[in-house]
């Protein structure tokens, strides 16, 4: 190369030096910046989706899990009122209930007269509004409006000390009918001819056989009623609750209630009514008019329940109405939704006995 030249020089004219570029070019750079931007936000849009969607299911499943298994709860409750074990209560038609049994009074204060109504009357209710006992203040506490109050009576299905059943406590009550027919016997009970023998030590009449002891079943009385809440006042989760006659400081007393299944919050009941004293329900209503001997005489109950979600859902208005027999609740204008639950229960041991061939 001579002196003074350049490289450029040696090119030959009419081409231009080639140069291998390397990287991404700034606008490059920011085109896959955005598009990057675009695919994330498009993921996460679709993750925030599914977990809005997940949480909505979930929620749902809930309030279903929870809206079925209190009909299913009642439903077993309901078959088993009215089971004394081998006792038949009088018909109504031929000795009626002389009153209403109150529910909450503890068993110190049951009378024979007592005694014989709630043999009578298994199951029984109070409308919402309605008036409740006394006695009941102390336990049926912060009711739901818009609920009733359910009231279901029955012998234990297991005897006390069997498998699957609690153990014998002399504490509490317990129901036995006397099998020993055999007058002569030392141990027939004249007392324990026409009704069961009902007492905390459960003792003093025999099977058949006049030497085994008949069977101790404890003698079950429960009320169902919607609170207002679940566990703290205020938290706005209404709740099925049940209190249920127990021992308690050496007495047989209606317990407090105790929650049972959250977000429901609302129970209606329609009570089916045998006129004709075949079985079969003639005619059904809320009962709130009901006397003794019309609550003798329920063979069947519809059951209503309004389940609710325990959250609210988000952008969700709640303006539906909901039916529960002859009560309509709502629009509730709030973001939870509802579903009602129904079913029918014939009473069998009342409707049973009622049978005619």
């Amino acid at each position: 190369m001579k002196p003074g030249s350049s490289i450029l020089s040696t090119i030959p004219s009419g081409r231009r030096p080639h140069f291998q570029q390397t990287g991404f070019s700034l606008i490059e750079l920011m085109i896959s910046i955005t598009l990057g931007l675009l695919v994330m936000t498009a993921v996460l849009a679709l993750y925030l989706n599914l977990s809005r969607s997940n949480a909505e299911l979930a929620k749902m499943n809930r309030q279903i899990e929870n809206g079925r298994f209190t009909i299913q709860l009642l439903q077993q409750e309901l078959w088993h009122a009215g089971f004394w074990d081998t006792y038949v209560p009088p018909s109504p038609a031929l000795m009626p209930p002389t009153a209403i049994p109150n529910p909450c009074v503890g068993f110190s204060s049951w009378s024979a007269a007592d005694i014989a109504n709630i043999y009578a009357i298994p199951v029984q209710g109070y409308v919402a509004g309605g008036t409740l006992p006394a006695a009941c203040a102390g336990i049926i506490n912060n009711l739901q409006s818009d609920s009733d109050v359910l009231v279901i009576r029955y012998a234990a299905t297991c005897v006390a000390g069997t498998a699957n059943c609690e153990n014998y406590n002399a504490g509490k009550l317990y129901l036995q009918t006397q099998s020993c027919v055999n007058i002569s016997h030392a141990n027939y009970v004249a007392s324990a001819e026409n009704v069961p023998v009902l007492g905390t030590p459960g003792t003093g009449v025999y099977r058949k056989d006049c030497t085994t002891p008949a069977d101790r079943r404890k003698l079950i009385t429960s009320i169902f009623y919607v609170r207002n809440y679940s566990v703290t006042a205020g938290d706005d989760i209404p709740t099925l609750m049940r209190a249920d006659l127990d021992s308690y400081g050496g007495s047989v007393v209606m317990q407090a209630g105790q929650p049972m299944i959250e977000g429901i919050q609302s129970l209606k009941l329609e009570y089916g009514r045998d006129i004709d004293d075949d079985g079969s329900a003639d005619s059904f209503s809320d009962c709130s008019a009901c006397t003794a001997t019309d609550w003798a005489n329920i063979v069947a109950v519809r059951i209503y329940v309004l389940a609710r979600n325990l959250e609210a859902s988000s952008g969700y208005a709640e303006n539906k109405s909901y039916t529960l027999g002859s009560t309509i609740l709502g629009p509730f204008n709030d973001g939870f939704m509802r579903h009602v639950y129904t079913s029918y229960v014939r009473l069998i041991n009342p409707s049973g006995r009622k049978e005619k061939p």
